[in-house]
């Protein structure tokens, strides 16, 4: 709830700040500044990015293969067109650690 609290607060901002604007113009629109870029009013955080790292794909699939799964671990190895972990590339492991949950 604090996040939209927030997000009203700096729309107030702006609209305080493009009234100042106006007020120092004398009133005229055509010599108040048109903001070249447009504010990001958002409620959502941003996300980081995570990076996967081998190490985790492959307790992932260490744990499925200790679980009976060693043939699903395997085809889901060469959907990502490699025979082990160290030949799939580093941009296929998100999709491969999401796969591998799902099993």
């Amino acid at each position: 709830m604090s996040e939209a609290y927030l997000l009203v607060a700096q729309g107030y901002e702006m609209v305080a700040a493009g009234l100042r604007q106006l007020a120092e113009a004398g009133g005229k629109m055509s010599e108040v500044p048109v903001p070249t870029e447009k504010a990001e009013m958002t409620l959502a955080p941003k996300k980081e990015e995570t990076v996967i790292t081998q190490d985790e794909v492959r307790l992932v699939l260490a744990e499925k293969s200790r679980a009976g799964k060693t043939q699903e671990v395997k085809m889901l190895l060469k959907e990502c067109g490699a025979d082990k972990l160290s030949a799939v590339p580093e941009e296929k492991y998100p999709e491969l650690l999401k796969k591998a949950e799902a099993l």
